[in-house]
Order: C-alpha cells, then structure tokens, then sequence
C-alpha cells in the first residue's frame, strides 16, 4: 500500500504535500512530533505517546492545539491509507508567520502534518537476532532533551557518524562523562542482574518503549534500576539494549569496536525481546495493553 499524508485538513500522497517557507517548523525547529508503530491496522501504545505529545505541546508552550482533532486525523490517515504494518509520523509546528524570533502576536493556526508509512521488519528483526554495533559520541544536544522537539541536528551529526563507522547507533556521553542516551533510541545496560539506566530528567528524552520494557521487567523476574555511569561502565556491563518503536529491544554487541556480552545477545535482552512480543500478541488478542 502507498503512503498517505495528512495536511492542515487534506490527504494527499506525500510528495505533493507543501509547506510555505515561513512556517516556523522551516524556520526555527519550532515544532514537536511523535513516531507510533502500527500492528495489524492497530497504534501500538496510542495513548502514551498522545501523552507525551501532549505534554512536549506545552513545554513549548503551544497548548492550544486540538489534540482530540490531531488523534482522529491520525486514525483517519490509518484508515484511508489501509495500512496493516505502517509508521505514523506526526509533526506540529507553531504556525506560518513573518520571521522573528517571538512568538506570532496573535497566535496563528499550527501546521498539522501526518504521514503513514508502509513498514517492513524484516531487516530490523535480523538486527534483533545478531545484535548490533555502536558507538560513543559527545552529547551536544540542547538543554531540554526530554521535549520531543524537531530539533534534531546534534542526533543527525552524532548518527552519521555512526553511519560511517560501520555502526547502527551513537551512544551520547555529555560533558561530565555520562551516558545519556543514544541518536533516536534509548540505552538500557545489565549489571549484576539488574537492568539500568540513565534517570529521567532534562537530559533524556522519557521514551515510550523504555517505559514499556520497565513494566515488563517484572515478568522476566529481574528489577530495574536508575543509575548515571561513564562510557567504561556502559562498555564493562553484562548485556547493552537499545529500545525505540520500531526496533523495539534490539541488543548492542559491540561499543566502539568492543565486546559486550563476548560479542553475543544475552539472556536478559533475549527474555525482554520476548516479553515485549507477548505483549504485543496480547493487546492484538484482547485489544487491551499491559504496558500501561
């Protein structure tokens, strides 16, 4: 099936979707998004990440947005696109106004785009089995990463570089020597039985599939701890995980060219890989989620 796009009230095929230059999403990365997966014609965790949409609208204070309108443009798309496996991708913007730098006075109409993506796991799911490589770069992200925010050109620097090591993922490590998170996924670490990770706060975007592997952790039999470590620590743990929406609990096997878990997935990567399925295959069949 073909994309679909959604824009300002239209549905047309993505590359006819245009924008005026003076929108200030173009001008300023004065914008917010969100990224679902869709299983089976169905949005995987449809109202965390209407939350989180919800609460990066007002962090950047533009509140007024009509988020129930948003949703149902949203399952609109889904369902005019007929998309079975898909990504969604929503992105609003302040508006189309003159350039400067304060907000428009008075407030404009926000640009409103959606687009469903037709989505193949096949190549991802092969990354899920074998593991991955990473490696580590400077954290040089702006100072509020937990707004889910178009702003994005540190993560695109630090990903291509990645991309030219040979590497899936940026592991980011901030000026104090801690790891943060990585490019466009979040990094879980094993210690001595425990799964970590960095705590959530300013510096971390709260990732809706990192909160979803938390809630499944108890079903593995393990707990769960919030911990800042160094690149040294990250590189000397038991097992490294990544978790986003589409890679859902992919492990990493190597960082900067070195071995993790003696270059193989580990058992607790594997048994949470297999936890999120079954959660999945659950909400499938009764239409509710455990994640919650």
């Amino acid at each position: 099936m073909p994309a679909l796009a959604y824009l300002n009230g239209e549905w047309m095929a993505p590359e006819a979707a245009r924008v005026p230059i003076w929108d200030r999403g173009f001008m300023f990365g004065d914008a917010v998004y969100e990224v679902v997966r869709v299983y089976l014609g169905r949005i995987w965790l449809e109202q965390i990440h209407f939350d989180r949409l919800e609460r990066s609208l007002k962090a950047v204070r533009n509140p007024a947005v009509d988020l129930i309108a948003v949703r149902q443009a949203v399952l609109e798309t889904l369902t005019k696109s007929g998309l079975q496996e898909a990504t969604i991708y929503v992105q609003i913007t302040r508006g189309v106004a003159p350039r400067k730098h304060a907000f428009p006075s008075p407030p404009v109409e926000p640009t409103i785009l959606i687009v469903a993506l037709p989505y193949d796991d096949a190549a991802t799911a092969n990354l899920r089995e074998n593991g991955v490589a990473m490696i580590s770069r400077p954290d040089t992200r702006w100072g509020r990463c937990d707004i889910k925010s178009t702003n994005l050109l540190a993560n695109v620097l630090a990903n291509e570089a990645a991309h030219e090591a040979g590497a899936f993922e940026a592991v980011l490590i901030d000026r104090d020597g801690r790891v943060t998170e990585a490019t466009h996924s979040s990094v879980l670490w094993v210690r001595d039985g425990v799964v970590c990770g960095s705590p959530e706060g300013n510096e971390i975007l709260p990732g809706t599939t990192r909160r979803t592997v938390l809630s499944l952790i108890q079903d593995t039999g393990l707990s769960f701890r919030e911990e800042r470590i160094g690149l040294p620590t990250l590189q000397a743990a038991n097992e490294v995980l990544l978790a986003g929406t589409t890679i859902e609990v992919l492990p990493v096997i190597r960082i900067d060219g070195q071995p993790v878990n003696g270059g193989e997935p580990g058992p607790v990567g594997r048994a949470l890989q297999a936890a999120y399925r079954r959660s999945v295959q659950h909400w499938l069949s009764t239409g509710t989620d455990n994640c919650s």
